[in-house]
């Protein structure tokens, strides 16, 4: 019996437990928000992406507070009402949150779960929510009161009074703890944070003989964010108090289904079956093998929502995090688990159907996302063997040197080589005794981390406290571009390096620059900021700042400046800003333009066609969408020609404003990723296209003049991405396309109507120059293959008349007549050997040749040796394995390729020697 199934015993076996049957994770999940949302007047929300939004401080979310960080420090407006509740999506994979170690190998840690959460934006505090929490566990959840306790931090006397007074907890079941376990820190390296309290269960109420810590389980946290930590470390007071509460989802199913770990719940233990049908192993029949399969668990489903929010494997950022836990969990399933071929990608119909309801993009996306998981599987294990033969070189080195600890140089060869994850060499390292020189690796990869380290904020701008300031001191923007492209504004804040400060001077002087009122449009929906200036005539000569893009921050418009001539800038100073008009009016054309490229995908290609991401700006547009296939050149230029039908027709903007339920019942279409206020704006354009966007957007869609789809290309599976310019852009595509014409028509010296007639009888000349080779190729091929034959005749090789092993290296010869000099072989020999029956010719044959720089092997068998044991298909994978690659085919004859040609003539006499000493070979000798 495993420690996991004596542990279910030990639980099963004590009394006042909940009533299992009737909780499913979904149920779960539902009784939580439904509490808050129907009892407790809060406003349901659905869970924000892992991917988080305007906050580069982390790279997936790991808390259900993170989405709201804007609203608790004030920068985005609180919403009506002033609490809501969400069912979070969670990872924590990375940094100091990091569970990755755990997974596993205790009951509850997880790279991916979810957060039932509770939030107050200054409405309800510590009185209300304490006892808002025992209700909920112990009346809708049915948890016997008797089995729970309360930590509270040794500071927070008022939390203590209201367990031990209002609800009634005994003063024995009410512990206090420290800042490590009873004061919430920030999600990232700065944000809110606070004391908190929380509710756990006993697990082993039965057994006295275990530590608190043994038998107790956190089940619930109560969060009173108080506070903001900086950069430095430092706590200032918020301005109001605010409540943040998290539930893992899976420890309380965990707890109401009365399982020993989480992963034997129905949020998890599907995934489990599905991975004992697949390797023949069953849970719980040993540790390694169950530790195994829950990784394997944890990391599928880990990968199904990444995939899902967008997340693609890279070498960098959060798709470095996806590709290592994708293949770690490969390489855990091929050591354990006995898998040696793609196998994640089938977890994947498994994963969408347990999350099915709640997350039902899953099962929509199904098909695109699996297959993207099998090609990353296929591309891993291309070099996986290669680099454990590596590693295990670098163990051998090392142990031999005298040495436990592999060099940071070696780690990151394997990496920069080989694709290895540090933390997959880490985990195999560990497990034969050794540790990992992770500071000498760090420095290895200084060289290429550099420029992802330039291009990335320590901290978000979103989190940063000088914004919140500013916008409580002086209220947020206002915004006129969508009326006129210049205004008369006040500066209302100035920032440099991060500081708020009351003027800026001095020539190129970078800083940022906050107006009452702005006509720049700030960045978001995937249009570019504006560019323009900032004008005044104070001083001699007047002054003049160069504003080189505008970002949004919450309810503010920041204009990232540059200082350029003049005295000085004051906080006070009024100032024309001014954009930029010809760089404003080619993003409104670009962007009205995806919204006519959207509206002719779904027309042309069906419904199913969803927006996946957008880029709009000056120099063009870029438009993803989700597809699971290329589009046809027909496809193409039906959707080029209906953008440029409905611009020459001429729609007038139409624009509205409405609740965002009027606008999804009017039909109007999400932008990807947005998000969406009470009020949103409509954008239509006739009776094709009617979006919720932000965006600058022309008058008219004749002013938009032409449209040019560039290219059409896949960016990940399932996801495809159209380039193309507008008006004057578009022009001169064309122009440069005629050129193009008009120098082919030059080089083939006949006039430009005449050129598609002259470009198909060039390319039947050469169809027919390329047979002519090919038969040449043939005739020399079958002179080389008779004149080698005939020399084994003369050498009398022939003559005892045994089994003929025929191995040979034909240099620079084309696969196609390495094939046609194997399937001549048996008819030759039967020629040079005067023998009338085929049975009597008996051989096994492997023909090799380098061409075009890579390996190339055919293998032909005759039907005695299959008899006798030989396999053509398994000769060829033999051979190809050593030219790292593969390949296979029937018993009697089989093809397979190689990246490396120089391993050629090792792999034949690899082969050659498996053959010559197999007892198949042997025997047919005798």
């Amino acid at each position: 019996m495993s420690q996991s199934q004596s542990n279910v015993q030990s639980m099963q076996s004590t009394v006042a437990q909940p009533n299992a049957s009737q909780w499913s994770g979904a149920a779960v999940r539902e009784a939580f928000l439904r509490y808050f949302e129907a009892k407790r007047s809060h406003k349901r929300l659905p869970s924000a992406s892992l991917v988080p939004a305007n906050n580069p401080t982390v790279l997936l979310t790991p808390a259900g507070m993170l989405p709201f960080v804007p609203i608790f420090l004030g920068i985005e407006p609180t919403p009506t009402p002033p609490r809501v509740t969400s069912s979070q999506k969670c990872a924590r994979v990375s940094g100091k949150a990091s569970d990755l170690e755990s997974v596993g190998r205790t009951r509850c840690h997880h790279t991916f779960f979810e957060m039932l959460g509770n939030f107050s934006f200054g409405d309800y505090f510590k009185t209300e929510i304490i006892p808002w929490a025992w209700e909920f566990v112990t009346q809708e959840l049915g948890l016997p009161a008797e089995r729970l306790w309360v930590s509270v931090f040794r500071e927070d006397e008022e939390s203590y009074r209201l367990w031990k007074e209002q609800v009634g907890v005994p003063e024995e079941r009410i512990f206090r703890c420290d800042e490590k376990d009873n004061f919430w820190g920030p999600p990232g390296p700065t944000g809110p944070c606070g004391p908190c309290t929380e509710i756990h269960y006993d697990m082993y109420p039965d057994r006295p003989e275990l530590t608190r810590d043994e038998r107790l389980m956190e089940i619930w946290n109560l969060v009173f964010m108080e506070f903001f930590k900086d950069a430095e470390g430092q706590l200032s007071p918020l301005e109001h108090k605010n409540v943040d509460t998290g539930m893992g989802l899976e420890r309380i199913t965990m707890v109401l289904q009365q399982k020993a770990n989480t992963f034997e719940t129905d949020l998890l233990f599907p995934i489990i079956r599905q991975l004992e049908t697949l390797s023949g192993f069953t849970y719980g029949q040993s540790e390694p093998v169950d530790v195994a399969l829950k990784i394997v668990a944890d990391h599928a489903r880990f990968v199904a929502f990444a995939l899902m929010d967008g997340v693609r494997p890279s070498n960098e950022g959060r798709g470095y995090i996806l590709r290592m836990i994708l293949r770690r969990a490969v390489r855990y399933g091929r050591r354990f688990l006995g898998f040696t071929q793609p196998f994640m990608h089938q977890l994947m119909p498994v994963v969408a159907g347990i999350y099915r309801e709640h997350y039902p993009t899953l099962t929509v996306q199904q098909e695109p996302l699996a297959q993207s998981i099998l090609q990353e599987e296929q591309r891993f294990l291309e070099t996986l063997d290669r680099g454990s033969k590596s590693l295990e070189e670098i163990l051998q080195k090392t142990k031999q040197f005298g040495k436990t600890e592999i060099s940071g140089d070696d780690v990151f060869k394997l990496y920069d080589t080989y694709g290895f994850p540090v933390e997959l060499t880490a985990d195999i390292a560990v497990e034969e005794g050794f540790t990992l020189d992770i500071a000498g690796f760090e420095a290895a990869m200084d060289n290429q981390r550099h420029q992802a380290r330039s291009s990335r904020k320590a901290a978000a701008i979103v989190s940063d406290q000088v914004f919140s300031d500013i916008l409580a001191s002086v209220g947020e923007s206002r915004f006129v571009g969508y009326e006129t492209l210049s205004a008369q504004a006040t500066v209302m804040a100035l920032v440099v390096d991060g500081e708020r400060v009351a003027s800026v001077s001095g020539t190129n002087q970078p800083f940022q620059c906050v107006l009452d009122v702005t006509p720049f449009y700030a960045e978001s929906g995937g249009q570019v900021g504006d560019r323009g200036a900032l004008l005044s005539e104070n001083g001699p000569n007047g002054l003049t700042v160069v504003v080189k893009n505008t970002q949004k921050v919450g309810q503010l418009v920041v204009h990232d400046c540059l200082f350029d001539q003049g005295a000085c800038l004051k906080v006070g100073d009024s100032v024309l800003a001014e954009v930029e008009a010809s760089t404003r009016q080619l993003s409104a054309l670009h962007h009205t333009s995806t919204h006519l490229v959207h509206a002719a995908l779904r027309q042309v290609l069906g419904p199913e066609v969803s927006q996946a991401g957008s880029s709009v700006g000056p120099e063009g547009a870029r438009f993803d969408f989700s597809f699971n296939r290329g589009l046809t050149e027909s496809e193409l230029l039906q959707v080029e020609a209906l953008v440029n039908r409905w611009i020459l027709e001429n729609s007038v903007r139409e624009e509205q404003y409405l609740s965002l339920e009027e606008a999804k019942k009017a039909g109007a279409i999400a932008m990807f990723d947005e998000k969406y206020g009470d009020v949103v704006r409509v954008i239509a354009y006739g009776g094709f296209s009617k979006e919720l966007c932000g965006g600058t957007h022309v008058d008219q869609l004749g002013q938009i003049g032409l449209i040019k789809i560039v290219s059409e290309t896949a960016i990940a599976a399932g996801t495809r991405r159209i380039e193309f310019v507008c008006g004057e852009l578009a022009y001169r595509q064309f122009k440069r396309l005629e050129a193009r014409l008009e120098q082919a028509a030059l080089l083939l010296k006949v006039p430009e109507k005449d050129l598609l007639d002259k470009i198909q009888r060039l390319q039947e000349e050469l169809k027919l120059r390329e047979r002519q080779l090919e038969a040449l190729e043939a005739q020399q091929s079958m002179q080389t293959i008779r004149a080698w034959l005939g020399e084994l005749k003369e050498s009398g090789y022939f003559q005892q008349k045994k089994p003929i092993c025929l191995l040979k290296n034909f240099s620079n010869t084309s696969p196609d007549n390495l094939k046609r000099m194997a399937e001549a072989l048996e008819s030759e020999l039967k020629k040079v050997l005067a023998f009338d029956s085929s049975a009597s010719v008996r051989f096994v044959a492997l023909f090799a040749s380098a061409y075009e720089e890579k390996a190339h092997f055919v293998s032909v068998v005759s039907d005695s040796m299959v008899a006798q044991g030989f396999r053509a298909g398994d000769l060829v994978k033999q051979a190809a394995l050593l030219c790292q690659g593969n390949g296979g085919g029937r018993p009697q004859f089989a093809q397979a390729g190689g990246k490396d040609a120089s391993q050629i003539e090792a792999a034949l006499l690899a082969v050659e020697g498996r053959i010559r000493q197999s007892e198949a070979f042997l025997e047919a000798l005798a």
